[in-house]
């Protein structure tokens, strides 16, 4: 690996290897908690509009060379690439500085991209059931914190009634090459592309300095119970723990517990709840991590004649002994299964440059540079203290999704 700062301040990795293909990811250090009202969802709009400049043309271009692209937002990060036939590296760069220091925003291209993303709001979280209940689960864990808020923004109305001047005004402002992190991957990595990539991003851009994204552990606890009703099949159960920031050294036990507590074939909790108990036809649990706070979610569908009571007060029971169980299992099963995971992740070129480019953006290269360091050194003891530390009440938010009742309106 070789690293290097531009004088703009674009931090710079390279990831050589012998592969046909190169991958080139920028990602910035914007997300959606660094909006701020009316502006709601500018970030993941903003996401859809840099593929829509017809000067830059940076998905038809790199399409025509055998190349593929993409994107996604998160609540602390962007994160856009494209894998590419290595000859056609430079010619991903270049696309890439195009759309970073000259991006033209037009009316027309905002307009076609907010009934894009305003029709992707309907078809994932208003048509589907049960979709919905992830702006209830954030606004009750983070009352009052730029986490409170989807990434995707409020309604299809509110993304609708976003302005040029609030979308030109984000990517001025935050889109600069000190808020950036350009890795490159993968094979045709020489001198002389060091030296295009020095050229083509070392410009001077301004901007303004990122909000403040302050801890979720000054929040006050979350909201205890939310009910919500819909043209549901069954009720869904949702148990939502507030988590700590991602560098919090109970994080790795955390993720090897949710692998133990929530395999969908033999975890602990669906081995117990659902198919010794039949209290559920249906358990995951899953941790929802953002850098300065998170989820860890336990979601059950409640089999037919199964009160909410009756399923709660065993996930209770079952939950209250966990940390007095023997965890070696979660330890000797599912430890490799997570060395497994990242050893694959990294297989590929852009495998690879993505996991770089999230460990720099977590503020953690060691993350990438020892990947299993934070597993190893878990023992049962660390697993017990992280149960009894973030799978507590204080910490719980509950929503019940209750299917409407028959003749009910609205």
């Amino acid at each position: 690996m070789n690293q290097f700062t531009l004088p703009n301040g674009l931090r710079v990795f390279l990831l050589p290897a012998d592969t046909p293909f190169t991958a080139v990811v920028l990602a910035y250090t914007v997300g959606a908690a660094h909006e701020e009202a009316p502006a709601i969802g500018v970030a993941h709009l903003l996401e859809h509009l840099l593929f829509e400049d017809e000067r830059i043309a940076y998905d038809r271009r790199l399409q025509e060379v055998g190349g593929s692209t993409n994107a996604y937002t998160g609540q602390d990060y962007t994160v856009y690439y494209a894998r590419v036939p290595q000859e056609a590296a430079s010619l991903a760069l270049e696309l890439e500085a195009a759309r970073l220091f000259d991006l033209e925003i037009t009316e027309e291209k905002l307009a076609i991209q907010r009934q894009v993303v305003a029709e992707e709001f309907r078809q994932r979280y208003l048509n589907p059931p049960y979709a919905d209940r992830f702006f209830s689960v954030l606004r009750g864990i983070f009352p009052a914190h730029p986490y409170q808020h989807m990434v995707i923004g409020e309604t299809p109305d509110q993304i609708l009634s976003l302005s040029l001047e609030t979308v030109q005004n984000f990517y001025s402002a935050y889109y600069t090459p000190r808020n950036a992190i350009l890795c490159v991957s993968g094979g045709g990595i020489s001198s002389d592309l060091v030296q295009h990539i020095e050229k083509l991003y070392n410009r001077e851009k301004g901007g303004v300095p990122l909000p403040v994204v302050p801890s979720a552990e000054d929040l006050p606890s979350p909201e205890p119970l939310l009910t919500r009703e819909g043209a549901v099949p069954q009720v869904l159960v949702t148990w939502a723990f507030r988590l700590p920031p991602i560098d919090d050294p109970y994080m790795p036990a955390v993720d090897l517990l949710d692998d133990y507590l929530g395999d969908e074939r033999s975890g602990y909790l669906v081995r117990h709840l659902v198919h010794e108990e039949g209290l559920a036809s249906r358990l995951s649990t899953y941790v929802w991590q953002f850098h300065f706070g998170g989820l860890w979610v336990i979601e059950a569908y409640l089999s037919e004649g199964i009160s909410v009571n009756r399923y709660e007060d065993r996930l209770s029971a079952v939950l209250h002994t966990l940390p007095s169980e023997r965890l070696m299992e979660a330890l000797d099963v599912y430890r490799p299964q997570r060395y497994l995971s990242l050893h694959r992740q990294r297989e590929k070129a852009l495998g690879r440059a993505l996991a770089l480019v999230h460990s720099v953006l977590a503020g953690h290269l060691e993350w990438f540079t020892e990947p299993l360091h934070p597993y190893e050194t878990l023992t049962e003891d660390s697993l017990r203290l992280a149960v009894e530390k973030y799978m507590v009440p204080g910490r719980r938010l509950k929503l019940h999704y209750i299917p409407r009742r028959a003749g009910a309106m609205g």
